[in-house]
C-alpha cells in the first residue's frame, strides 16, 4: 500500500510539474499576444500616418496645380492685353498717318 501511495505522490508531483509547465507556456503566450498586440496598435498609427500623410502631399500637388494654372491663365491674360494693345496701336498709327 505504500509503494501505491509513494507511486500517487509521483504521479502526482508529475501532473503538478507538467501543470507548472503549461503555465509557464500559458504566461509566455499571453505576453506574446500582448507584444502582438502593441505592434497591431503601432502599425495601426503608421497606417494612420501614411495616410495622412498621403493626403498631405495629394493636397499639396492639387494646390501646386491651382497655382500653375493660374499663373497660366494670368500668362495668357497678359499676352492677350498686349496684343490688343499692340493692335491699338496699329490703328493710332494708321490714323496719324491720315491726317
Amino acid at each position: 500500500m505504500s509503494d501505491t501511495i509513494e507511486e500517487l505522490q509521483k504521479q502526482i508531483k508529475a501532473q503538478n510539474a507538467i501543470i507548472r509547465g503549461y503555465e509557464k507556456v500559458l504566461r509566455l503566450n499571453e505576453r506574446e499576444l500582448a507584444n502582438a498586440d502593441e505592434m497591431i496598435k503601432i502599425y495601426e498609427s503608421i497606417i494612420q500616418f501614411s495616410s495622412q500623410e498621403l493626403k498631405n502631399a495629394q493636397e499639396t500637388v492639387s494646390a501646386s496645380n491651382i497655382v500653375a494654372n493660374m499663373s497660366r491663365e494670368e500668362l495668357i491674360a497678359a499676352l492677350d492685353k498686349i496684343n490688343s494693345l499692340e493692335e491699338e496701336n496699329k490703328k493710332l498709327r494708321k490714323e496719324a498717318s491720315f491726317m
